[in-house]
This record gives C-alpha cells, structure tokens and sequence, in this order.
C-alpha cells in the first residue's frame, strides 16, 4: 500500500515527490498499467487529481518520458523543498518516497497468467532502484548539511538589495546586521564570516535566484498567518535598506530618492516571494520538459 500524507504542502511540491515513482515507472520504456493505476492512486491522496491543471501534469508524465535533464531539475528542486523541513520531517519523506519506489519497481515485473503469479523486479529496475536509493539518501543527506543556513538565507535579499547600485554604503551595512536579530537569524561567528562575505563580493545572479526559490518554498510550508507575516517582514527590511542609503545611480547617496537599481531588486524580490516569478519558472521548466 502506497502511504497517506496529511497536512499535505503546495500541489507543486506533491508533485515533485512523485518524481521517483515516475522515474523508476520509465525504466523499461513504458509505464504498465499497475504501475500507472498505483501513480494515480499516489497522485489522488495528494490532491494532484482535483483539480484540471495538476490532473493533466501528472496523465502527461506517465504518457510522455521525462528528458533526463528534466528529472534532474525535478530532484534538484526536491533537495530544495526538503531542506526547509525539520529533519524528522525529511527522514519520513524519504521514508515515505523510497517504500513506494520499491512498490513501482515491483509492480514493473509483475506477469499475470489469468491469475497474479507473485511478482519480482527485473535487473533494470534492480539498477534503477539502486540509483533511486542513492538519490534519497543524498537528498537526506543534503537536507541535514544544509539545515543550518536555512534562516540565514532570509538574509541574502538585504544584500542583494543594497549591491543592487554596485556598492555598499556604510548605512547599509550597519542596518544589514542590525537585521539579523529581527529576521531571526543568530548573530554567531559562522553567519557573521558569511555575511561579511557577502557584503564584500556580491552573490551571484544564479546563486541569489535559487536561494530566493528556496525561500518561497519554505514559505509555502508555513499556515497563512505565518507566511505572510514573514513575507512582508522580509520585503519591509528590504525596503528599508533602499531607502538608507537614498538616491540613485546619478544622484550621490544621501537623496531623496530610492536607487532606481534597488527599487527594481525590491520588486523582483517581492514577486518572487508573492510567487510570481516562482510559478513563471516552473511554466519554463515545463516548456523545456516539452521540447526536450
């Protein structure tokens, strides 16, 4: 029996964790009728069947093979999702996500002689479940060693916001760490070296747009109240630091203005933590899966 989730997260995140069900399902280059009833059956106790949009995601990945590179996308935004949980948590859903893997790698080999004969796996899905295994012990793995730094991602836009004008003034800087007791990151040795650090080479593009997805993710775990009180605490010190060090990049530091270059990070942050830019990655993360 494929286990029940309560409490169940966003559609997108139950989504991802049929990942390896859908992955190991493709081994021998189809999907099999067991196989596929078990995955819906999966997918109904998530929610995904209820509605139209989340229906026709899942009908497509058992119809269509996923690219290689897609379903690495898929466990890369896996590990992001689970690094926001407790580590009980992300113990049981790896707990969770390898029991049903095995029950999709036996019902691969199933053979019916008009009635069931028993079932066991074939060697390629032996070796795919093996991979599988190794996948989410890497993703606990991952989820453990990244449990530290979960908070202090909160602190990463205040820095983006005030490189957004190519520097960092010293009012700046001084509000940046006066924040980090508000946003309720510790002020310990080890996340004040990052921060320095941070303060002194900017963080790139890349690394800023993944961590700020992480940082939705997490909020997407968190009842109402708590998300948006994060949420607009976390865009509020961002605003802050627009307006500390004023003017813009023709304009010295000290004016009335806000740095047209920080109001855009501002922006971009506050849609990305609204969703907005989140839901626009995962429509290009499908399109890409199409065309691949």
């Amino acid at each position: 029996m494929l286990v029940n989730l309560s409490n169940k997260p966003s559609t997108e995140v139950m989504t991802l964790l049929l990942t390896p069900l859908i992955e190991i399902a493709w081994t021998d280059g189809k999907v099999g009728r067991a196989e596929q009833n078990a995955i819906l059956r999966a997918a109904e106790q998530y929610g995904l069947l209820e509605k139209d949009e989340t229906f026709l995601t899942v009908l497509d990945r058992l119809t269509t093979r996923p690219a290689e590179k897609t379903i690495d996308r898929w466990w890369e935004d896996i590990y992001t999702v689970l690094a926001f949980l407790p580590l009980g948590q992300t113990a049981a859903v790896c707990s969770l996500m390898l029991e049903q893997t095995r029950y999709i790698a036996e019902l691969g080999q199933e053979r019916i002689f008009g009635l069931w004969r028993g079932h066991t796996s074939g060697q390629d899905e032996i070796l795919k479940l093996k991979e599988m295994e190794d996948r989410i012990e890497l993703l606990q793995n991952s989820s453990i060693s990244s449990a530290v730094d979960l908070k202090f991602l909160k602190m990463l836009p205040l820095v983006k916001v005030a490189w957004a004008d190519g520097r960092i003034t010293k009012r700046e800087r001084e509000m940046i760490f006066d924040s980090m007791i508000d946003l309720g990151v510790e002020p310990n040795d080890e996340n004040i070296k990052q921060l320095l650090k941070w303060l002194e080479l900017s963080p790139n593009d890349e690394f800023f747009n993944k961590s700020l997805k992480r940082l939705y993710l997490s909020l997407e775990g968190m009842d109402a109240d708590q998300r948006a009180n994060e949420k607009y605490s976390l865009i509020s010190k961002c605003t802050q630091i627009a307006e500390v060090s004023g003017g813009n990049s023709h304009t010295p530091s000290g004016g009335r203005k806000i740095c047209d270059e920080e109001v855009m990070a501002v922006k971009h942050i506050a849609r990305f933590l609204n969703g907005a830019i989140a839901r626009t990655l995962s429509s290009e993360n499908t399109t890409r899966a199409a065309s691949n």
